[in-house]
């Protein structure tokens, strides 16, 4: 997303401005030492929230009432303040059309602003840039979520003095453990290749395998109990099939034994009396058997009824107290005037109509309730009523039962074989009672469900294609990084220059191709290297995350921090031209080609990225050198902004 910074503004306790503006592109602060350069970047960090205030302290601060930054975010400008340190450092942010100029701002500006805390202001940022991906953990269970984080993406902006000739950093504050690794983890983010869905649809993903774990876990100790179950259960169906004289199947498997128990076969008593005898003895035990279920099933119709009643009942009691006290209420007048000026009385006559409103309500709900209530009385009288001529049913068949059991069954055997046979049924029918209550529990669907639901979050998350798109941020940043370094100073024996940059871990090297060995920055000598391999790096991070236009949140804007200080610490005016043998002035004009070749190399790129994507990021340089003896000089004139020397400053 095009942004920029378009100034950074410092008022006093009286209302003072002093400020720096700034364009896209290329913008240099050039000067003598202890002008204010360096602390411009502090500024900058100290209004995007940082939790220290790190501007050095002297004049600035002194001088320092309230730091402000005029961040252009696409076709808004966020106006972003801070109070100093020692007043609280309460935060400002309102957003102003992006061609708000610093001349509009003054210090009456902030009156009418609420004072925030800065985290609320971060959030405000981050929602402008479009970071707002707020949970970065793949675990529903962690508490602590993790979000992608503005203060995070300041390591890919600043190079401080401290940074750009170090071989043992490259990050602005990786000396953090914690923050080297959340910077790491979150570059996809701010790479536009992930956001909040891929780490949603991780979390989901990671929860349901737990849950499919546990699952597998019960179907396993289902399959130890179903296997107990069924060994007791064996032994039981085993003895009454040969109660009744009937073939048993041993292969059942528990839940068909379950089944079974519902329609265990009958004695044959074929050879205890004639056929139709038993077949009209056991159409009777089935006519027995619909009419108890016919009982059963008025007797729970009788008293839900009962309930309701008692509900409506109850109901009807509490209309009949508001009935009454309705009843006390009820206006006794036409019409109410007032007693002094006999004026008609609006509120106390619209009470009026309310009231009789109110008592006309209750009427209706007291006749519709206690119609309900009698329909239910009649309801239940017919319902006992057929309840009644059922039971009688039940009487006279079970009398025609028991006398063909007397009559024509009688038998002592068969009361004996009948009492093992009704034993051992209900010895069945008690075991699976005791086991229903969980017991079965079928985990087989849910465990299937899961898994299809794992395989689509798999195809989900598959199909952002992280590792493929890293690879080839990868390559895309050493592409661009070894092409830069060809035109900056390197030392001959790193030509062919080879870097290699990490994503994954953030190692930094130079791969020596004949010798198969990896060379780490920390390992490279001169300072020349140093700065040359910084330089490359963030500015192919730059163009990475530019070439990402809409995708990425990161703000393009990179800050180099006196780039030439390894050849020029002072400038170049301070360097002797020749001594007697003119070593001096050789190596004069060797840094000062160095010097040219960084700027050269910056002021391309950025016209580069700008061709070749329609964005121009910006590149903000403080630095001692005033570029007259560069080359490029007329190119960075243009892109000076300011130029403290002598009695100029920034304070």
């Amino acid at each position: 997303m095009k942004s920029y910074i378009s100034a950074i503004v410092i008022f006093s306790n009286k209302g003072e401005k002093r400020f720096v503006d700034f364009k896209q592109g290329v913008n240099i602060i050039t000067g003598d030492s202890k002008k204010g350069k360096s602390a411009l970047v502090e500024i900058i960090d100290y209004c995007l929230c940082s939790s220290r205030c790190t501007i050095p302290k002297g004049r600035i601060t002194e001088f320092g009432h309230l730091y402000c930054l005029l961040l252009v975010v696409g076709n808004k400008c966020l106006v972003i303040a801070r109070d100093s340190w020692e007043r609280g450092n309460k935060m400002y942010i309102s957003a102003e059309k992006a061609d708000f100029s610093v001349d509009e701002l003054d210090y009456k500006y902030f009156e009418s602003k609420s004072a925030l805390p800065p985290k609320e202001v971060q959030f405000e940022i981050e929602q402008s840039i479009g970071l707002q991906v707020s949970n970065l953990e793949t675990d529903a269970d962690d508490k602590k979520s993790k979000k992608a984080s503005l203060r995070n993406m300041v390591s890919y902006m600043f190079q401080h003095q401290n940074l750009m000739a170090s071989k043992f950093a490259l990050f602005y504050r990786f000396n953090d453990y914690y923050k080297r690794l959340d910077i790491i983890e979150q570059f996809p983010v701010f790479a536009g290749i992930i956001g909040q869905e891929y780490y949603t649809s991780l979390i989901r993903l990671n929860t349901l395998k737990k849950e499919l774990k546990k699952l597998q876990k019960t179907e396993v100790q289902n399959s130890v109990i179903d296997q107990k179950i069924r060994d007791g259960l064996l032994p039981l169906f085993k003895d009454y099939y040969a109660l009744v004289n009937s073939p048993f199947d041993e292969s059942k498997t528990t839940k068909q034994l379950v089944k079974l128990s519902a329609k265990l076969p009958e004695l044959d008593l074929s050879q205890f009396s004639s056929k139709d005898i038993i077949e009209r003895y056991n159409k009777l035990n089935e006519e027995l058997e619909i009419l108890r279920d016919k009982e059963s099933e008025l007797i729970l119709k009788i008293k839900d009824l009962i309930n309701i009643n008692s509900v409506g009942n109850s109901y009807i009691e509490i209309l009949e107290e508001l009935q009454e006290k309705t009843q006390i209420s009820k206006p006794d007048k036409e019409a109410y005037t007032c007693p002094l000026c006999d004026n008609y009385c609006e509120g106390i006559n619209k009470l009026k109509i309310d009231i009789l409103e109110a008592s006309k309500w209750l009427d209706r709900e007291m006749k519709i309730a206690t119609s309900y209530s009698n329909n239910f009385l009649e309801d239940m009288r017919k319902l006992e009523s057929e309840k009644d001529v059922v039971v009688q049913k039940i009487k006279e068949i079970y009398k025609q039962i028991k006398h063909i059991e007397r009559s024509y069954l009688k038998s002592e055997k068969l009361t004996k074989l009948q009492e093992k046979i009704s034993d051992a049924k209900v010895r069945i029918q008690f075991y699976i009672e005791t086991l229903r209550e969980g017991m079965f529990k079928d985990v087989n669907a849910e465990i299937e469900e899961i898994k299809d639901q794992i395989r689509l979050l798999d195809e989900k998350i598959g199909s952002f294609d992280v590792p493929n798109k890293i690879n080839k941020a990868k390559f895309k940043i050493c592409e661009n990084m070894n092409k830069l370094a060809e035109t900056l100073d390197f030392e001959n024996e790193f030509r062919p220059v080879n870097l290699t940059f990490e994503i994954d871990t953030f190692d930094y090297y130079h791969y020596n191709e004949k010798k198969r060995e990896k060379i780490f920055l920390s390992e490279m000598g001169s300072g020349a290297n140093w700065v040359s391999c910084h330089i490359s790096l963030f500015l192919s991070f730059l163009r990475f995350f530019t070439e990402q236009k809409e995708k990425s949140p990161m703000p393009l804007i990179l800050f180099f921090d006196q780039p030439s200080q390894v050849y020029f610490p002072q400038g170049t005016k301070e360097i002797p031209d020749n001594d007697e043998d003119g070593i001096e002035n050789v190596k004069k004009q060797k840094d000062i080609e160095a010097v040219n070749k960084i700027y050269k190399t910056i002021f391309d790129e950025v016209i580069s990225i700008g061709k070749d994507t329609g964005i121009i990021p910006q590149v903000i340089i403080v630095d001692h050198v005033d570029g007259e003896d560069l080359e490029v000089r007329e190119t960075f004139r243009q892109c000076t902004r300011r130029n403290w020397r002598d009695v100029e400053a920034l304070i």
